[in-house]
């Protein structure tokens, strides 16, 4: 699937002013991140050559052959952050045919790999650290793109053993080369990319080729790697080493949002950006101070949710402990824990409780709208729906591409914060 919209050049985004130290909210006094120490400039300043900036547009799973299930998503987010995955929503991932796996779940960017680039649909993921896909040799990667090493004048191999792997059996494994990744206007060589020569069924059924990480080296399962977000950082690829991710539902010529690397652009939030300074250094992960429900005419009731919290652009839903997401779902109406399906709540719930969850961050407040928060229909429940939020994280959250449908949230790298603002759609 086509990504539907070109990178433009920084000459037609002359209007997006971008700053890392302007139109934005001062932490409070316990933000121990620092200030930059310059300004970005404008996007129509930055050179067109690959260095300074660089956008990628993404697309969204849409079309009816092709998309993941809410069910399907839940099992790949608590297999990645190595949590447990109840055995029946195992059995239901399994037993559901290719065709039934949809709801827009996950967003995509277009990447080249190799000389002459060989493109490939990756999830750009702030929850991962390695850059993989799938190689000529796996032979059950038939729904993938795979990466052809002939066809590259620059490949190198390397040849060391690669794999990620999780208690419940799902993994991926091969071995790892060196090559060029294009991205948006930008080249970087020699980068390690893991290539696939086996996986499981839940990578099998996922309509993505593969995945580029973006989070800290710690969390890559190449021991010892660069990863590609430290590779054009520690290379001054970047005017500033941050990068912005604006996401929306699809639109009519396929553009679902952006990521834009060395910038910030203003048009794309209201407001100003919260800067919060990171937890732990790993994750992109940061402090939530405390989550409310709020509803039309009735107000804000407060939630006793609270603590560490992941932001995670390779994450479809919000994902909080087994207490925190049943605080939330009990002012839902007839929500329940199905034990099949885990949380599913009345399709009509934006008319029966109209308003939002909301996330205080920072000190602001952060929204989701509660049309958010309503997945697809349970197939054989007449009138259900599959909930957005779901359990099984013991003591952290996550704040998936759910999240970030509403807020608009820039990764900076230097002074290990990220910055956060209600979007502009």
């Amino acid at each position: 699937m086509d990504t539907g919209e070109e990178d433009k050049s920084a000459n037609e985004e002359s209007s997006h002013e971008s700053t890392a130290g302007e139109n934005e909210q001062q932490p409070n006094q316990n933000n121990n991140a620092s200030s930059p120490n310059t300004v970005s400039p404008s996007l129509a300043d930055i050179s067109q050559d690959g260095v300074g900036f660089f956008k990628i547009p993404v697309t969204a799973h849409k079309s009816p052959g092709s998309r993941v299930s809410t069910m399907a998503a839940r099992v790949r987010t608590l297999q990645k952050h190595m949590l447990n995955v109840p055995g029946k929503w195992l059995q239901v991932v399994e037993s559901l045919p290719v065709k039934e796996y949809g709801f827009g779940i996950e967003y995509y960017g277009e990447v080249g790999v190799g000389t002459p680039p060989q493109l490939f649909k990756l999830d750009l993921d702030t929850g991962s650290g390695d850059v993989w896909l799938a190689g000529q040799q796996c032979e059950v990667c038939s729904r993938h793109k795979k990466f052809n090493p002939k066809k590259s004048s620059s490949y190198k191999a390397e040849g060391r053993k690669w794999g990620i792997s999780y208690g419940d059996g799902s993994f991926a494994s091969g071995y790892t080369i060196r090559d060029t990744v294009t991205i948006g206007n930008l080249t970087v060589p020699n980068q390690v990319i893991g290539l696939a020569t086996n996986e499981s069924r839940a990578y099998q059924i996922d309509t993505v080729d593969g995945l580029l990480g973006l989070a800290y080296s710690e969390v890559s399962f190449i021991p010892g790697v660069t990863t590609f977000l430290d590779n054009i950082i520690e290379n001054d690829y970047l005017s500033e080493p941050v990068f912005s991710v604006y996401l929306k539902d699809k639109d009519k010529d396929n553009f679902a949002g952006e990521y834009l690397f060395g910038a910030i652009d203003k048009t794309r939030f209201t407001g100003e950006l919260t800067w919060v300074p990171l937890h732990k250094p790993k994750f992109w992960e940061i402090e939530l101070d405390r989550a409310s429900f709020n509803v039309e005419g009735v107000g804000k009731e407060e939630m006793n949710i609270s603590g560490p919290a992941i932001i995670d652009t390779g994450t479809t839903l919000i994902v909080m402990s087994e207490d925190q997401a049943k605080e939330f779902h009990r002012g839902i109406p007839s929500a329940e824990n199905s034990d099949i399906y885990g949380w599913i709540m009345p399709c009509n719930t934006e008319q029966v409780v109209p308003g939002n969850l909301t996330f205080t961050i920072g000190g602001v407040d952060f929204a989701v709208p509660m049309k958010n928060l309503i997945r697809e229909p349970v197939k054989g429940l007449d009138g259900w729906c599959f909930s957005a939020v779901t359990s099984g994280a013991p003591n952290f959250v996550i704040l998936g591409d759910v999240f970030l449908r509403s807020n608009y949230v820039v990764f900076d790298r230097r002074n290990a914060r990220v910055g956060i603002a209600p979007s502009k759609h």
